[in-house]
């Protein structure tokens, strides 16, 4: 088993949000939406991976579901993440 930490706030950040966002296959999602939102993701997800992924899978199934075909703060902001995730956005006292 390998420890990993949380990803720093860089360029890799940034691409991986648009290698994300690049899958994604909705109507009328705005590409580079995503990488434009990559200080709220990262302040979201307190730079995990596994939290960033689940975020923006949950959110592209909701957007899906309610007909919008788009991710936005809005909707991701209806979407909770991990207990870790959550603290770590508390302690740093980045809002929601």
């Amino acid at each position: 088993m390998i420890r990993t930490g949380p990803f720093p706030r860089d360029a890799q950040w940034t691409s991986l949000i648009a290698a994300l966002e690049y899958s994604l296959r909705m109507h009328r999602h705005v590409p580079g939406t995503l990488p434009g939102l990559d200080l709220y993701l990262h302040q979201r997800t307190g730079g995990s991976i596994g939290t960033l992924l689940r975020l923006i899978r949950s959110a592209a199934i909701q957007a899906i579901l309610d007909g919008s075909e788009r991710i936005t703060t809005q909707t991701l902001d209806t979407i909770d993440v991990d207990v870790a995730a959550e603290t770590t956005r508390r302690k740093t006292g980045h809002a929601r």
